[in-house]
């Protein structure tokens, strides 16, 4: 073999059967070379299992002990004015009555249930709250006071105070569209949040 016929090592080798295709295994695996993804290189399946694992639904729970979806609403609306950090009310938040307090509640990714656990907290300074989430077979509860994010607790400890059905929505047993439409706080104005509040005191 002359200088010439040598292949180019940075050129993937073609498929040995002949038809002109590469493996795209190993395209990837010469891609993402020197990333520092660890020992084991990646592969196409494992990138779109993570994906598959991302896209998944996940469903958000803020468990309170207001007394109506109402207030609870308005109350949201105001903590969102009340943040200087500038997170906002995630969308497709709404809040419910049950049985043991109002909910709000959401298909929402974990940071963006975090941010809406943080901003009913602010509204309720004096009164802790527990955000429960969940996607797939994974499940975490948080508790919540002042605004400020608190310990991780073990969801079976705090299933025990919600509703039936805010525990069947968790354990996947019922969907959001079973639970009810619900309301937006982020639909809410100023003045509306403020009297639904007074209203929940009066």
């Amino acid at each position: 073999m002359t200088t010439a016929d040598r292949p180019d090592p940075q050129q993937p080798e073609e498929n040995p059967s002949g038809d002109g295709s590469h493996d795209i295994d190993a395209e990837f695996a010469r891609l993402t070379a020197g990333l520092g993804l660890g020992d084991e290189p990646l592969t196409v399946d494992d990138v779109l299992a993570e994906s598959a694992e991302e896209e998944e639904p996940a469903i958000a729970v803020v468990a309170t002990s207001v007394a109506s979806a109402k207030a609870l609403a308005g109350a949201i609306r105001l903590g969102r004015e009340a943040r200087t950090d500038g997170i906002d009310i995630p969308g497709g938040t709404r809040t419910l009555d049950t049985e043991t307090g109002a909910i709000a509640v959401g298909e929402l990714k974990e940071q963006l249930a975090h941010d809406l656990a943080a901003i009913t907290s602010t509204a309720l300074q004096r009164t802790g709250l527990v955000l429960f989430w969940r996607r797939g077979d994974r499940m975490t509860a948080t508790r919540y006071k002042a605004g400020e994010r608190g310990e991780d607790v073990s969801p079976a400890i705090v299933l025990g105070a919600v509703a039936d059905e805010v525990e069947q929505l968790l354990l996947g047993a019922l969907t959001l569209d079973e639970l009810g439409e619900g309301i937006d706080p982020s639909t809410l104005t100023r003045n509306e949040a403020l009297s639904w509040i007074s209203k929940k005191k009066r």
